[in-house]
């Protein structure tokens, strides 16, 4: 039994590492879209649209993995310490 709890705690340390990651990369493309898409920087018919959309599909697969993990860790945190 201590052997599966080890693995848990184990599993559980990895996934808040890769949310601490995601959560980096995802707040590096917020960043970064935000002057390619501002009004008041450039006109908007010079706007890299194509670009900040790719960052925006980025935004949007890594928001999908913060979910996923956040059920993970919340389900392991309940296994673990309930």
């Amino acid at each position: 039994m201590n052997s599966n709890r080890a693995m848990m705690r184990a599993k559980l340390a990895d996934l808040v590492e890769k949310r601490k990651i995601t959560r980096r990369k995802a707040r590096t493309a917020c960043l970064n879209i935000m002057p390619m898409i501002n009004p008041a920087l450039e006109d908007v018919e010079k706007m890299d649209i194509v670009a900040a959309a790719d960052l925006m599909d980025e935004i949007v697969m890594h928001q999908a993995e913060l979910l996923s993990l956040g059920s993970q860790i919340a389900d392991l945190e309940e296994a673990l310490y309930s």
